[in-house]
């Protein structure tokens, strides 16, 4: 019915082009609610249509609406983007087997075997634009963005109880920059799960075993890849202040959630998921916006995503993408991620690049966008 539907609204389209009749804002709001794939089809009916769907304005305004993933599929070790549906849009060979994933605007950072070695991908072209190199001492890395300069960093925490940072495609491009250590260098979490990048600023959960005693459960360290420094005061979680659990096992995570610094709190009590939104980092302020009746035990993992338009919470459970609408309690199924890890939310555009200088095709050389293909086996129609 969706196919069918796209084939008729794509056909009321041509059908209209040929005689001039529709407005650019009706055009754009029609062409808004296309997938990716078929957009590129579209690109060929005029020059016109060609500059509206590659206009960056465009481009976000359709990426939100149409959100996908980005996951390592396990078998290829290919790089797949995979919209909510399941469906494939894109796939980009990868000369090594990643095993963890960070994304920021059109780049995905692609750690590779061991010494934290990265390739940093361009999801757009398709191709791999730096590459970094590994270090033993290396305990774990962090992908950032300066939204002011438009600058690329990586972060990474060395055994030294020290830091380096590297500027991606500057002059200074392959040079690692000594930085201070974090200011409690033992208590840093190096999992992906008590990780976050949010803006300019990388958050690392604190591990309360080794926390001074001043430092509580959920204290978290940040560093700014604008100053290049780390924060010299921890924030503090919600937990201690906000929070009284029953006595039990009490699990946490960081996420980036619209923008915001979230903290997931597991309780085993009563099987629930509290996500608190950091509101403001200066007074350590969170909001408690959802608190989620999980399914399948507190051992399976609920990993939150994206919130939508409508305010339901996409998680990823376990081997599922799954939504929760906390208006009628219940949960949805959106598509089987089966066959993937990791798998982490690409905020980029596959219509056009947020980079300057970037090709219009958004095939690139390094990847297809495809059309109906179902992940991960699928049929690339390629993009034209």
């Amino acid at each position: 019915m969706a196919a069918a539907l796209v084939k008729l609204t794509e056909a009321h389209i041509l059908a209209a082009a040929n005689y001039g009749v529709l407005p650019r804002d009706v055009l754009f709001d029609v062409l808004l609610r296309l997938p990716a794939d078929e957009l590129c089809r579209l690109r060929i009916v005029c020059r016109s249509w060609r500059s509206l769907i590659s206009d960056p304005l465009f481009a976000k305004d359709h990426s939100s609406r149409h959100p996908h993933i980005a996951a390592i599929h396990r078998e290829s070790g290919e790089v797949h983007v995979v919209d909510l549906s399941g469906n494939v849009l894109k796939r980009i060979h990868m000369e090594h087997h990643g095993h963890n994933l960070t994304a920021q605007l059109d780049l995905l950072y692609v750690s590779i075997g061991s010494g934290h070695q990265a390739h940093v991908l361009n999801v757009f072209t398709g191709m791999v634009e730096h590459r970094t190199q590994p270090s033993s001492s290396t305990l774990t890395s962090a992908f950032g963005y300066v939204p002011s300069t438009g600058e690329y960093k990586v972060l990474r925490i060395l055994l030294r109880k020290a830091c380096e940072v590297i500027t991606l495609g500057s002059g200074n491009n392959g040079s690692w920059r000594q930085r201070p250590g974090p200011p409690i260098f033992k208590s840093i979490a190096v999992s992906s799960r008590y990780m976050a990048q949010v803006g300019s600023v990388a958050y690392f959960m604190l591990e309360p075993p080794l926390a001074p005693a001043e430092i509580k459960l959920d204290g978290i360290a940040s560093f700014d890849f604008v100053t290049e420094e780390w924060r010299p005061t921890m924030i503090q979680g919600p937990l201690r202040k906000l929070v009284k659990y029953p006595t039990g096992l009490v699990s946490l995570q960081l996420a980036k959630l619209n923008d915001y610094l979230v903290t997931v709190h597991y309780n085993n009590q009563d099987d629930t998921r509290d996500l608190w939104f950091l509101e403001d980092v200066d007074k350590s302020l969170w909001t408690k916006r959802y608190s989620v009746r999980c399914e399948g035990g507190l051992f399976l993992d609920h990993h939150p995503l994206l919130v939508l338009d409508d305010g339901r919470v996409v998680f990823l459970v376990g081997q599922y993408l799954r939504s929760y609408d906390q208006r009628t309690s219940t949960w949805a199924d959106l598509t089987t991620v089966r066959g993937y890890h990791p798998v982490c939310m690409h905020h980029g555009s596959l219509l056009c690049s947020a980079k300057p200088g970037a090709v219009v095709d958004a095939a690139g050389q390094g990847g297809a966008v495809v059309g109906a293909a179902r992940a991960p086996q699928g049929t690339e129609k390629g993009c034209r």
